[in-house]
């Protein structure tokens, strides 16, 4: 005949089991211990910070890297290419006399205008000086489009050369299409003194040759007739120039 466990060892054996349901009871009542509480950091560190580079800088950080020509930062939409450091003219001690801050001289120059995407953000007000556009050591970031397609910019083994003199340039010269300053892109017809931000030239209707990286306006788009890439390469036709599509 078996032998029977007293009541009391009977309910110690079974202990166990019953521990381990009132714990998985328990677990699932509390939830995920590997996920934090809702509301609750992930983690016991810090948070990451913000990469988002388009709202204003904060006091003390680094200003946002821009276009000395065009004024808009790294990545644009308008097809300027990528943003490119330039190194200093010979000259450039030389070339800062007589940029003094409108203010006088010992003041200190106006606030940029804020580095944005948006074409109603293209260029820089009249009271921008060097100091605003250059680094201390004279180098200037430009993209490649606005400085290729600038006036006195040539194309050399080492790169494209007279950058840092379109700036100077643009510093005194208004879009004719924005009114703002800092265009350095001239229309290509005879006697013509129009000048267009590289942004600005499309939106205004100017015809550009992407061959020879010379632009004609609005009012002498029809010259573009001559020009190989001003005929459609489905028709070989010119149509209407102002509205021909580049790749």
């Amino acid at each position: 005949m078996d032998e029977q466990k007293p009541p009391s060892e009977q309910k110690d054996a079974d202990a166990p089991a019953d521990g381990a349901v009132a714990s998985e009871e328990m677990g699932s009542a509390e939830g995920d211990p590997l996920k934090p509480p809702e509301g609750a950091s992930a983690g016991p560190g810090p948070e990451p910070e913000s990469t988002d580079t388009k709202g204003p800088p904060q006091a003390g950080s680094t200003p946002a890297r821009r276009c000395a020509l065009c004024n808009c930062g790294d990545w644009s939409p308008h097809g300027q290419r990528e943003l490119q450091r330039f190194e200093p003219a010979p000259d450039w001690p030389e070339q800062l006399v007589g940029h003094e801050p409108p203010e006088g001289p010992g003041q200190s120059p106006p606030e940029l205008e804020p580095v944005g995407d948006d074409l109603m953000q293209i260029g820089f007000s009249e009271r921008v000086t060097p100091a605003q556009l250059f680094e201390p050591t004279g180098h200037c970031w430009v993209h490649r489009w606005c400085a290729a397609w600038s006036a006195g910019v040539g194309q050399e083994v080492a790169g494209l050369a007279g950058v840092s003199r379109a700036v100077f340039s643009g510093i005194s010269q208004k879009c004719e299409h924005c009114r703002q300053m800092g265009a350095t892109i001239p229309c290509r017809a005879a006697g013509c003194p129009r000048l267009y931000h590289f942004p600005c030239a499309a939106a205004s209707g100017c015809f550009q040759s992407m061959k020879t990286l010379r632009l004609l306006c609005p009012e002498h788009v029809a010259e573009a007739v001559q020009m190989e890439d001003a005929r459609c390469s489905v028709c070989d036709g010119p149509g209407d120039l102002r509205d021909l599509v580049f790749c």
